[in-house]
């Protein structure tokens, strides 16, 4: 299948955005039937932690995912040993904490 470049523009024909051209093993593109947008302040979502899926289009807010993260070698390192030193504490108590 071939697709064709879709070309997002404003009110002035000023390119907002395109997608290119497509070949392939592609999905065919959906009909836009309404184009809005919304405009978020600085800062107002850590992207590092949340994604944006979705604009609710009733309140106009984004639907946010948490990122979720592995823990890096260190941090897995120093759980392991923390888990350790819990058993080697459960195990001198004779498990009565």
């Amino acid at each position: 299948m071939q697709i064709g470049n879709r070309i997002f523009y404003d009110q002035k024909g000023e390119i907002i955005y395109q997608t290119g051209e497509m070949q392939g093993d592609v999905l065919p593109r959906k009909e836009i039937t309404e184009l809005n947008y919304v405009d978020l302040e600085y800062g107002a979502i850590d992207l590092t932690k949340q994604r944006i899926v979705s604009i609710d289009p009733v309140t106009k807010r984004p639907v946010l995912e948490a990122i979720e993260t592995p823990p890096t070698p260190e941090q897995q390192q120093i759980k392991n040993l923390e888990d350790q030193l819990l058993i080697l504490a459960d195990q001198s108590t004779g498990g009565i904490l």
